[in-house]
């Protein structure tokens, strides 16, 4: 007896697929889940690849498109789909009644989360949407994207970088926002480490242009995009975006807009992540390096952290880090053979990994973005929220110094003045 479905037959369940692909003669797998968790997305993926067939998947409820036919989405299985896809619950009602009609400005706007903020925004119905960044590339494409997308949507492209004000001001005086998602920053540890001085231009400075320019253009909120490297900060980076945070704090106390942080950690396939350096060398068939075999971090998939961030927004009333829950931490190895598998390489044949030691100012694991104890539960399970602290700093002398380290070209004593300051900011020990 077979089970009935809209007048098919339906042969089996998974774990009868292996039988089925040899009986039918199979010659492609779909799976068709858009509501699965990773977990039974890995084991159907697992028992169809075990035929040695062709397995494709539908993307996920969030990844999914209204404008599109189901079958034009069908796409190849990627590294996301095994990892990262806990279904999330978003309430689309409050974010579209805080965005629809509003002009909103996206710094970082062409960046990896940037460029979803845009896309997801889009589908709000702001007024305007006006995206900054310094990558003329990657916005022109972008904005080509969603407007092939979406129809009616107004969005505009601006080239600025956020460190020069007067181009910022000049922008504000314009359009005049009345949400600000602040994305634009150097990212990336190492090269942090190595130039500290740029970290300090754009992630402190450049941020404390645009909030004190949101406060004077009376902006409704300001959402600051934030990491878990901010807490208890090894590295430069961190450290400076934790000084962001303190900014945002500051400024929170005293004045009519709603500044708020979002904390999370990797996102999955982000421009830098371990994932596009991983597959090109896959695509190569150069050895994977790794940096120890029992690294771990957290990852969450950039339309999920995008989505949660636009919650997010809605939810604050100003002064609050908000903290995406972001489940389980991978071990990066496993990330590595997840790839190579996808690829169809056999690792010890075709490619190997190898171990090259930890970077400067490098975690082995990253902590939770949050205080257990202290982290409230908001009307998403997902999204925790904390009261910023502004750890005692004296924000103006701060800032004197380490203007006066860049002018006079010190950098090398840019770290010492962080930790002065920051006094959660210690190095990594690697003895």
């Amino acid at each position: 007896n077979h089970f009935i479905l809209h007048n098919y037959k339906v042969l089996g369940n998974r774990y009868d697929i292996p039988k089925l692909v040899k009986e039918l003669d199979i010659e492609k797998i779909i799976i068709a889940i858009p509501s699965a968790d990773s977990k039974n997305i890995r084991e159907i993926y697992d028992l169809s690849t075990s035929t040695g067939i062709t397995v494709r998947i539908l993307p996920s409820y969030n990844e999914i498109l209204d404008t599109k036919s189901m079958s034009s989405q069908i796409r190849d299985v990627e590294v996301e789909d095994l990892l990262g896809r806990e279904p999330i619950e978003i309430n689309n009602e409050k974010i579209t009644s805080y965005i629809e009609g509003k002009i909103i400005f996206v710094t970082g706007g062409a960046g990896s989360i940037g460029s979803e903020l845009c896309r997801q925004i889009a589908n709000h119905n702001p007024s305007k949407i006006v995206c900054i960044d310094i990558n003329e590339n990657a916005l022109y494409f972008l904005e080509l994207e969603i407007k092939r997308n979406i129809s009616n949507i107004n969005i505009v492209s601006e080239i600025c970088n956020i460190r020069e004000k007067e181009k910022l001001e000049y922008l504000f005086n314009k359009y005049n926002p009345n949400l600000v998602y602040h994305a634009a920053a150097h990212k990336h540890v190492p090269l942090m480490e190595n130039n500290p001085e740029e970290a300090i231009k754009n992630n402190i400075f450049g941020t404390k242009n645009m909030i004190d320019l949101a406060e004077k253009y009376h902006v409704e909120r300001f959402v600051l995009i934030s990491t878990d490297k901010a807490v208890n900060p090894t590295n430069i980076m961190g450290a400076t975006k934790r000084v962001t945070e303190i900014l945002l704090e500051v400024k929170a106390r005293k004045s009519n807009t709603k500044f708020m942080a979002v904390r999370f950690g990797n996102v999955l396939g982000s421009n830098g992540s371990v994932i596009p350096i991983f597959k090109k060398l896959i695509s190569e068939k150069k050895n994977i390096t790794l940096t120890h075999p029992e690294i771990t971090r957290y990852f969450m998939t950039i339309p999920e952290a995008s989505q949660l961030v636009l919650e997010a927004g809605s939810i604050g009333n100003g002064g609050e880090v908000f903290v995406l829950d972001m489940g389980q931490p991978v071990k990066i190895i496993d990330l590595a053979k997840n790839l190579i598998a996808l690829s169809g390489l056999t690792l010890g044949v075709d490619i190997h990994i190898d171990v090259v030691g930890l970077r400067p100012g490098e975690k082995l694991y990253e902590e939770l973005l949050y205080d257990v104890n202290s982290a409230e539960k908001t009307s998403n399970k997902k999204i925790f929220v904390t009261k910023l602290r502004d750890e005692g700093i004296k924000i103006e002398d701060f800032l004197m110094e380490l203007q006066e380290l860049i002018i006079n070209k010190k950098f090398k004593n840019i770290k010492e003045c962080l930790k002065k300051y920051v006094s959660t900011y210690k190095e990594a020990d690697y003895n």
